[in-house]
């Protein structure tokens, strides 16, 4: 929850009828193995009665979120892991590809939802996991 009252939610969905709104990625892309995950992050007003945003987080493998911490402009950094190629990452990514089988992502969002502020994988050649991410009050990752 942010200083105003805006909760903030990250998980995975198979679903590929998740409620979406001001979204930056409008559908599910995930085909992974045997279940194919996508990450979500959803901001809910102040009263828990309407989307601010709700966002699909993905590629064509398995995402899974894990973490979310909020600065104090509204801006939301997620982390988890994945096996997508092709996971969504910003020009001028620390790691731009992925590296492992599995990877562990960084990814800020901007405050509306809409638009990556960067994203980044971040792995070494076997499988790595992000489990929880945080922010100090300069909106500085910790």
């Amino acid at each position: 929850m942010d200083a105003n009252g805006f909760a903030y939610i990250t998980g995975n969905t198979i679903s590929t009828d998740f409620p979406t709104a001001n979204a930056l990625q409008v559908a599910h892309a995930g085909g992974g193995d045997q279940f194919p995950y996508d990450a979500f992050v959803t901001k809910l007003n102040p009263v828990g009665s309407a989307l601010v945003y709700s966002t699909y987080l993905g590629g064509s493998g398995d995402d899974l979120a894990s973490g979310i911490a909020v600065d104090p402009a509204g801006n939301a950094y997620v982390t988890g892991s994945t096996r997508s190629p092709n996971f969504p990452t910003t020009p001028g990514a620390f790691q731009p590809v992925l590296s492992g089988t599995v990877d562990a992502f960084v990814t800020k969002l901007d405050p509306s939802g809409s638009a990556l502020v960067y994203s980044s994988y971040l792995g070494g050649s076997s499988e790595d996991q992000g489990f929880g991410i945080a922010v100090d009050g300069n909106g500085h990752p910790t």
